[in-house]
């Protein structure tokens, strides 16, 4: 587990204090990974999914998808390269936040560059709180 925080600017603030003013929540990325020939480390990243069974036959050509879970409160961002599946879990959103990040994404990135960091800096921007990160 990295316990790297972000701060709304996208700058890193590990190791320092939230300041009186700070912000009112934290949100979480965290990222998992697994290889579709490995069933056991392929169950336990997708469990958590809505609808897992329906994605998993997906899942062996290159897929990019996100799944939001109103029950946990989590969007989940999973990508396949037909090989091996990654899958980000977003968590201390809102549907409205992760909505937004959604599109602020979209609007701005490639999935070449989907990863935790780029992820949290986006998360940080819409939410204004801080970001941990957990791999």
């Amino acid at each position: 587990m990295r316990a790297l925080q972000w701060d709304f600017l996208g700058r890193d603030r590990m190791g320092r204090r939230r300041k009186a003013r700070a912000e009112t929540s934290t949100a979480t990325v965290q990222r998992g990974e697994a290889q579709l020939d490995q069933p056991r480390a392929l169950e336990q990243l997708l469990s958590p999914l809505p609808e897992n069974a329906e994605l998993r036959p997906r899942l062996t050509t290159p897929l990019f998808v996100r799944a939001w879970h109103a029950d946990t409160q989590r969007d989940y961002w999973v990508v396949s390269d037909g090989t091996r599946v990654v899958c980000y879990t977003l968590s201390g959103l809102t549907l409205q936040q992760a909505a937004a990040v959604r599109v602020r994404w979209d609007a701005k990135r490639t999935l070449e560059e989907l990863n935790e960091e780029a992820l949290a800096e986006i998360i940080a921007k819409v939410t204004g709180a801080l970001v941990t990160l957990v791999s």
